[in-house]
């Protein structure tokens, strides 16, 4: 006897093969049974009446491992129908924690950190961390560039000796021991910005050894767009690892149309027999910290010495002056595209869900001014939204068969507060709903493929993104006339429409879009 029998289905299988109708047998966790199964026996019964059934969806690309312990339903994600999140990326990861540099890596995160309480050391002991807690999804790991450098080096501007290199090196070795998916960079970021490629090299080696992944938030997105594609794509050949390039795009209007032929050399790698994937979120705005804006040698020695400089009139003058002129300086955000999505509590909470250029004319300062000001009131921990994207772009790349879909967020409840970017609530439901239904850019069967089995290639995981005999019962019903997203820019906190049920590993999760409190996510580890 099955343990759910879901009947009457219209079955979009993560192939990419047209949809067909039938009856989906779940058991003991599994895909049982695919097919006619209406005589069958099952302990429960659900008549899906062609709704469309999918694999779950797999989110490539969140930050949730900074906010899982606050909020281990996952509801804006699970709620959208991923059910599996792979965390640490863009180099943020919550471990290694090395205790003297523990204040470093507090302030380095805290614009994403949801109240970490940072009682762990290794990804081992925030697996377990993770394990003890009610998971909705299940979490796969990746160890993070800028966290292992901060555990050796701190925030400092230089090369790695070689006892330093060592010393990263079994940082990255024992995460993958323990698990990890991948190696992680961000190079817009410090520290990772500081590194040379032959750091990434060195470290991305490891990985290949334990049969992981380099991912990475590349060195630009703007003006060196292709040259950062060029040295991502170096990473890969050269530590011999496959590459995942991480919310693929170009910043700044000049800069529209040049992912025409980053996708080219995607597909060249492709061609030479090289193992490259993207991913995309369907926004024209990207979101991070308010501190990337800044020329990264105003941050060498963490978020305090950032302060320390912004309070320094003569020092704060010099940074200033760079963001004034930033094509010059090698700066790749445009001020007056920025919204400030999240603020501390305090005086400056009223600014969020305002453009910088609204801050500004409130304090009688320019843009620029505007943002140095914040950045020494409150550290690190204001988010912003860019709006630098162009809608052509998005849709050519979504249409590359080599892009998955991915959200760049993380686990969020509307208790959390803030603006932050709708992404982390409707990622998945905007494709189906804008891109598939309205706007045709995809076909369904192609839309769902980039949410389940293509990444699900990326993690090596054969067992996840199908609906399939013997495959993990990871599944997401939805009606594909109404599904959608709900949440804004303005007003972000609001789930995904049309979504009916989730079920992970063979219990549901979402039923009829409640949350049942079924414990049914879990820690998954490479090669286990």
């Amino acid at each position: 006897m099955y343990d759910i029998l879901f009947k009457n289905a219209r079955i979009v299988d993560g192939t990419g093969n047209p949809s067909f109708y039938g009856d989906v047998a779940v058991e003991a966790g599994r895909i049982a049974a695919v097919g006619k199964l209406a005589e069958r026996e099952a302990h429960r019964t659900l008549d899906l009446a062609g709704l469309v059934m999918s694999p779950g969806f797999i989110d490539l690309h969140t930050h949730s491992d900074f906010t899982l312990p606050l909020f281990p339903r996952a509801a804006s994600m699970v709620r959208q129908g991923v059910t599996t999140q792979l965390v640490g990326n863009c180099g943020f990861s919550p471990f290694p924690v090395v205790p003297e540099r523990l204040d470093m890596l507090k302030a380095y995160a805290a614009f994403i950190d949801a109240g970490l309480s940072w009682e762990w050391r290794s990804l081992g002991d925030f697996a377990r961390l993770l394990e003890s807690i009610p998971l909705a999804t299940n979490v796969a790991m990746q160890v993070g560039h800028g966290t292992v450098r901060i555990a050796v080096m701190g925030f400092e501007n230089r090369d790695p000796t070689l006892t330093e290199v060592s010393a990263m090196e079994n940082f990255v070795a024992q995460a993958m021991e323990d698990g990890a998916f991948a190696f992680s960079s961000g190079l817009i970021y410090v520290p990772g910005i500081y590194s040379q490629t032959a750091e990434l090299v060195a470290l991305a080696s490891v990985a290949a050894k334990y049969g992981g992944f380099y991912s990475s938030h590349i060195r630009g997105e703007g003006d060196t767009l292709l040259d950062a594609v060029g040295e991502a794509l170096t990473v890969g050949r050269e530590a011999k690892l496959p590459v995942q390039l991480s919310h693929h795009k170009a910043n700044g209007k000049k800069n529209w149309g040049k992912i025409t032929t980053s996708l080219s050399m995607i597909d060249a790698s492709r061609e030479a027999g090289h193992d490259v994937l993207a991913d995309q979120y369907p926004y024209t705005a990207g979101s991070t910290t308010l501190a990337a804006v800044l020329p990264s040698w105003s941050v060498e020695g963490g978020i305090s010495s950032m302060v320390a400089r912004l309070n320094d009139p003569e020092t704060r003058g010099r940074i200033k002056g760079e963001l004034d002129e930033p094509e010059e300086n090698g700066l790749e955000f445009d001020l007056t595209t920025i919204m400030i999505s999240s603020i501390p509590e305090g005086p400056n909470k009223k600014f969020e869900g305002q453009m910088l250029t609204a801050i500004a004319e409130q304090k009688g300062m320019t843009p620029v001014e505007a943002a140095l000001d914040l950045l020494a009131n409150e550290s690190g921990g204001i988010q912003m939204i860019t709006f630098s994207m162009d809608e052509a772009d998005v849709r050519q790349v979504m249409r590359h068969p080599a892009v998955a879909v991915a959200s760049d967020g993380w686990t969020l409840s509307p208790e959390s507060g803030g603006r932050p970017h709708p992404r982390s609530y409707g990622t998945y439901v905007r494709v189906l709903g804008k891109y598939v239904r309205e706007e045709k850019v995809l076909r369904l069967e192609d839309a769902v493929r980039k949410m389940s089995s293509l990444p699900a290639q990326r993690l090596g995981r054969y067992d996840l993104g199908l609906i399939r005999p013997g495959c993990v019962a990871d599944l997401v019903v939805f009606d594909p006339d109404k599904v959608g997203d709900r949440s804004t820019f303005q007003n972000p906190h609001q789930y995904a429409a049309g979504v009916h049920h989730v079920i992970v590993n063979g219990q549901l999760v979402i039923e009829n879009e409640t949350d049942t409190g079924a414990v049914a996510g879990k820690v998954l580890r490479r090669g286990r």
